[in-house]
């Protein structure tokens, strides 16, 4: 009899080595790598459909706008033609109306219909919003003042971040002197003000004397269907992403109750992490800043500097009345 001791043989339980599991994770990093490019990448390219079709919008918006009330709206509702220095007065007039920008204008005709109502209900008169007229500024009265934290998505590109910025503003073109001009920021360091990252292109100044203005300017209303450039060469909106500057808090997106038209005198650089120049327009897309044409299709112009043939064309996308031939391919 063969009598067996001991209880039964032990197989080898199956798993990784050390160095296995090293490998694999290895693998997996490598691959995570590989990875995230790919989905920023559509993460990106989802973000810049986003924002080309919040201008397309925007530009719908004034159209309609312009079919109700003959003209686009204005720039901007600052100084008066009987004020001193007229339409672009000096900046001690800026504060002399109702400082209300384009998107105000816009918004019933881009479903903020009853956020227009609840501000327009504690305004003085049915022509507050008039270029004609002269009022109080907008901050002066409740229903404008109330309702100024509006978060509103189709004034907002989603690659910035343009809602958390702790310091608003917005925009005043003025002439320095009776040569030269410049634009100046205005704040009340609110941090509670809705943000836009879309103004309205008021030319290579800003000024209505400009040879290169834009459809965009104080007291303005241009009527979209004459255009001598063509609406299809001819800038209406753009882009501008936060910024920082020398402010407290440093960190800027114009609020949409304000900003109306800004200028592009001074060109379009790809930003740096903090960009710091508040006076060009720009964006977080890595390869510039989208314009919305006036005949509602959207571009994407390339950083082209503060010189060369795509600045000059620069300045002749946002003249409306330059006589310039409009070369896109140069942008």
């Amino acid at each position: 009899m063969f009598r067996s001791s001991g209880g039964p043989a032990r197989g080898r339980r199956p798993g990784f080595t050390l160095i296995e599991l090293l490998v694999v994770i290895a693998i997996i990093a490598i691959l995570i790598g590989l990875l995230l490019p790919a989905v920023q990448k559509i993460r990106e390219a989802a973000n810049r459909m986003k924002c080309s079709n919040n201008l397309h919008q925007l530009v719908l918006a004034a159209h309609n706008y312009n079919d109700t009330n003959g003209g686009l709206p204005p720039g901007f509702l600052g100084t008066m033609a009987a004020d001193t220095n007229g339409l672009d007065g000096q900046i001690t007039n800026g504060y002399n109306g109702q400082c209300i920008g384009t998107l105000v204008h816009l918004l019933p005709y881009c479903e903020q219909d009853n956020l227009f109502r609840l501000m327009m209900a504690g305004a003085p008169a049915g022509d507050y919003l008039s270029k004609d007229a002269r009022y109080p500024a907008y901050w002066n009265y409740n229903s404008f003042w109330n309702n100024r934290g509006a978060k509103i998505k189709t004034f907002i590109c989603p690659s910035d971040q343009a809602e958390s910025a702790a310091y608003d503003g917005f925009f005043s073109t003025y002439l320095a002197s009776a040569t030269t001009f410049t634009v100046t920021v205005i704040s009340f360091g609110d941090s509670t003000f809705g943000r836009t990252n879309y103004l309205g292109m008021a030319g290579r100044s800003g000024l209505t004397t400009d040879t290169y203005r834009g459809l965009f300017n104080n007291r303005s209303k241009n009527p979209i269907g004459t255009v001598p450039d063509g609406t299809s060469n001819t800038f209406l909106f753009g882009e501008y992403a936060t910024k920082y500057g020398p402010w407290t808090p440093n960190f800027m997106s114009p609020q949409w109750m304000g900003a109306g038209y800004f200028p592009i005198a001074w060109g379009l650089e790809q930003p740096a992490a903090q960009d710091t120049k508040w006076y060009e327009l720009s964006s977080r897309h890595p390869s510039g800043i989208q314009m919305a044409m006036a005949d509602g299709a959207v571009r994407m112009v390339r950083w082209i500097g503060t010189t060369g043939t795509g600045y000059n064309n620069y300045h002749y996308g946002t003249g409306f009345n330059d006589g310039q031939v409009f070369d896109p391919n140069a942008l």
